[in-house]
């Protein structure tokens, strides 16, 4: 990188703390020491019917406490000093969760939409048209975008999120690992957006409750991204397919005969990456683990992204090339390519450029 040239220090900071000491200008495609504090953002839109009684806030403040205190096998009853949550109108709970979903300014929602797709790459622009289509068209869908790392799957979950969200519509972004969820706009894990529990079989089901906040989050949403899906059990997927069936039973597009209630899911990920952890388990138990050996990926259509958008930013001809070399062999390693496969385990040797040489 060439802010570690031009700047020593910068070689010495970790991944998440570049950020905060470097901002990267786009006129000049360089990294520059930050002048001013790092800041955690800005509101930049604030609905006027945002407004909320001082009872109101103390009441789910009181109610969220209840929760925390739960989850170590305690209640606000255990602590007499502090008052107890009253009942709280369900409608204040559900309008809270919702608003927290729609809390973006539409024109600025459309301007990005407009300013991505200008740079989308056409297999992008497919995979976003087809899913918009899917969405808006009443054509339902079960999409998962398959590629390797670099290939652009975050820059379209933005792109699709901005497109929903300019039309005041909900998207909910979640992702099977707690770093996937940061790059995701109002992401968060899939285990606590959709309650799945942890201990997943196949009899699970998410802890979701029909008319609760919750699931009425889920039924007004007109997607549901989940990014890196091949990270966990098929069985999460199935969960979330019985959940949505019995909370969009009473909406006007289900359908018993389609997964997911009828709602447009897409999955993405890559294979080649971490499948699901499986406890003493063999080649065959994580592969009968993954999404692709549902019942339900007969209903999948799967989307291909191909073109390394890392190669694109502005680098040099070198770096390009070092970059897409080391992506190829980083292919042909997920694809068993390299090493000599000997029962499923290769020995695979390290090219000397990517090596560390060690020091004392």
């Amino acid at each position: 990188m060439a802010a570690n040239m031009s700047y020593p220090y910068a070689q010495s900071l970790t991944y998440a703390e570049f950020s905060t000491k470097f901002v990267w200008k786009d006129n000049s495609s360089k990294w520059f020491p930050r002048k001013k504090g790092f800041a955690i953002g800005r509101f930049t839109h604030v609905p006027a019917e945002l407004t909320i009684s001082n009872d109101e806030i103390k009441q789910l403040c009181l109610i969220d406490i209840d929760k925390i205190l739960h989850s170590y096998g305690k209640t606000l009853k255990d602590y007499p000093p502090m008052p107890l949550a009253t009942e709280v109108d369900s409608s204040l709970l559900i309008e809270r969760v919702i608003r927290e979903e729609i809390n973006f300014n539409k024109d600025d929602s459309k301007k990005n939409v407009s300013d991505m797709l200008a740079i989308a790459t056409p297999k992008q622009r497919y995979a976003f048209d087809k899913i918009i289509i899917a969405v808006y068209c009443d054509k339902w869908g079960f999409f998962f975008v398959y590629g390797h790392g670099g290939i652009g799957k975050t820059f379209l979950w933005n792109l699709m999120s901005a497109e929903i969200r300019s039309r005041g519509d909900i998207v909910l972004n979640v992702a099977s690992s707690g770093i996937a969820s940061l790059l995701l706009p109002n992401g968060r894990m899939a285990h606590s957006g959709f309650k799945i529990p942890l201990n997943i079989t196949e009899d699970s089901v998410c802890n979701i409750k029909p008319g609760s906040p919750q699931a009425m989050l889920l039924l007004k949403a007109k997607l549901i991204i989940w990014d890196e899906a091949p990270m966990v059990s098929k069985y999460c997927y199935e969960a979330l397919d019985k959940c949505l069936g019995d909370i969009m039973r009473c909406s006007p597009i289900y359908s018993k005969d389609l997964p997911f209630g009828r709602k447009v899911v897409v999955l993405g990920g890559d294979f080649r990456q971490i499948l699901s952890v499986i406890p003493r388990g063999s080649r065959q138990d994580i592969i009968h683990s993954t999404v692709n050996s549902s019942y339900l990926w007969k209903f999948c259509q799967v989307l291909k992204l191909t073109k390394n958008m890392r190669l694109s930013v502005g680098t040099t001809a070198s770096d390009q090339d070092e970059t897409e070399q080391f992506g190829e062999w980083l292919l042909k390693v997920g694809d068993g390519l390299i090493g000599d496969n000997m029962d499923g385990e290769s020995e695979i040797c390290l090219p000397g450029d990517i090596v560390i040489p060690s020091s004392d």
